[in-house]
């Protein structure tokens, strides 16, 4: 749990350095080669999409939340930072021991394209990269056996529909691609895979 907390904090400050950079870049520097339609604060808004993915970790079902947060560009360009952790108590088919289940987060930033985001329906594409952990854990906490750390890059693709002109709903998926890691009987290729996601995108201000 302590480590989970830890993560969010880790989340937490790297959406407010997000913010802090975005608003120092609103104002554009006078150069020799001035360019044209320069961004300002009408161009950026605040965006907030929470989501649900469904998955397999280990050959076991795995529910995902999923949290990013940041600035959109024109809503177009959309850059931040994102949370992700396991809903359900994930039981992978190469574990022995009995009475335990793994616990899943990430933690990093994203890049996201949009296109024709004034449309009714569009298209979307997040790209995350972060840092995530696996653990095993009981009933009690931690099972004591150990943990693994990794990197990972998921390039998406979402279908969205604009409810609202500050709503839309999201549905689509991503696959996971994780960097070298091995804990108990599985290793990254165990743990990599696709990630079905429906979600909603709130763009503010």
């Amino acid at each position: 749990m302590k480590k989970h907390l830890a993560a969010f904090a880790l989340f937490l400050l790297t959406v407010t350095t997000t913010f802090m950079v975005a608003a120092q870049s609103t104002t554009e520097p006078q150069t020799l080669f001035q360019k044209k339609d320069p961004i300002n604060t009408e161009d950026l808004r605040v965006l907030i999409a929470p989501s649900i993915g469904f998955t397999q970790l280990d050959g076991a079902n795995a529910a995902l939340f999923n949290l990013r947060t940041g600035v959109t560009i024109k809503d177009q360009i959309s850059l931040g930072a994102y949370f992700s952790t396991s809903l359900n108590d994930i039981r992978p088919q190469s574990e022995t021991a009995p009475n335990v289940y793994m616990d899943y987060w990430t933690v990093g930033g994203f890049a996201e394209y949009t296109w024709n985001a004034s449309k009714l329906v569009h298209l979307t594409f997040p790209l995350y990269l972060g840092y995530g952990e696996v653990q095993m854990d009981n009933e009690i906490g931690d099972a004591g056996l150990g943990e693994a750390n990794f990197f990972q890059v998921e390039p998406s693709a979402l279908v969205e529909v604009n409810l609202h002109r500050a709503v839309s709903f999201n549905a689509g998926a991503g696959y996971r691609i994780v960097g070298n890691m091995d804990y108990r009987n599985f290793d990254q290729s165990d743990i990599s895979g696709l990630t079905g996601y429906i979600g909603l995108k709130f763009r503010l201000f």
